[in-house]
């Protein structure tokens, strides 16, 4: 395979919408289950941070809920799995058997996505730069883990690198780009809906009826978003490994 290809940006979010166009109703059904569902229940258990003044006082109230943001991280990398499973895999996997192949793989990508965290933080406590240059070459790690069978945290690393050798830049650009305008999505979709409930009367204090159907809006909002750059990372790999669309969505 031609690793030294050179990524495209406006060639991936084609290859992103396609693959949306062709799995809508399965990407919907998984989102809901490994996305949707987790975040609304970290967001309704979760007490909102009074003090954000340090980073200590962050994790001082986040530290008793700490197991639940970890199984929350868990089922989502789960969905993550299983969508990279469903749209790479050749023999076309039912969810069933791609939500099946994502548990078994977990353990491995747990470590992977351990190791490539801490890659990337060193880079950003040293300087940003070196953090986003970092991100930018591991970006489609899990997509390259689970689509080569690769269980080995520093293989997949160093295959991750071979495989975004001199495309830095253009996916750092196609990464920005569509994390701008989620961004931008996420928080005109908060503002329009939280002014709607509030001046519906809607009680909006945490607890309150207009803030539980604002979290459900923002968590829709928030699971689309995580599906989107799930695909994105299949598009950057199949770019720079010259991989394609397989015949199997045709």
């Amino acid at each position: 395979m031609a690793d030294t290809l050179r990524f495209s940006p406006s060639a991936g979010w084609d290859e992103v919408r396609q693959l949306l166009g062709r799995e809508m109703q399965l990407l919907v059904a998984i989102a809901g289950v490994f996305f949707l569902l987790p975040g609304l229940a970290l967001s309704f258990l979760l007490p909102p941070i009074e003090d954000i003044s340090s980073l200590a006082s962050i994790m001082a109230a986040i530290q008793p809920y700490l197991p639940l943001i970890i199984l929350v991280s868990l089922v989502q990398m789960v969905g993550q799995l299983a969508i990279w499973t469903l749209v790479m895999a050749s023999d076309r996997p039912t969810v069933g058997e791609a939500i099946k192949a994502a548990l078994l793989f977990l353990p491995f990508y747990f470590l992977i996505n351990i190791l490539t965290n801490l890659i990337v933080g060193a880079g950003l406590v040293l300087f940003i730069i070196p953090g986003l240059y970092l991100a930018c070459r591991l970006a489609p790690v899990g997509a390259i883990a689970i689509n080569e069978s690769i269980r080995n945290p520093l293989t997949a690393i160093q295959r991750s690198f071979q495989v975004t050798k001199s495309n830095a830049l253009p996916i750092f650009a196609f990464l920005l780009i569509v994390g701008i305008v989620f961004l931008l999505i996420s928080v005109a979709v908060s503002f329009v809906f939280g002014t709607i409930f509030a001046i519906s009367g809607l009680e909006m204090a945490p607890g309150g009826t207009g803030t539980a159907l604002l979290a459900v809006i923002t968590g829709i909002v928030s699971a689309a978003g995580t599906t989107i750059f799930a695909l994105m990372q299949v598009a950057i790999y199949r770019q720079l490994t010259g991989a394609g669309t397989p015949e199997v969505f045709a």
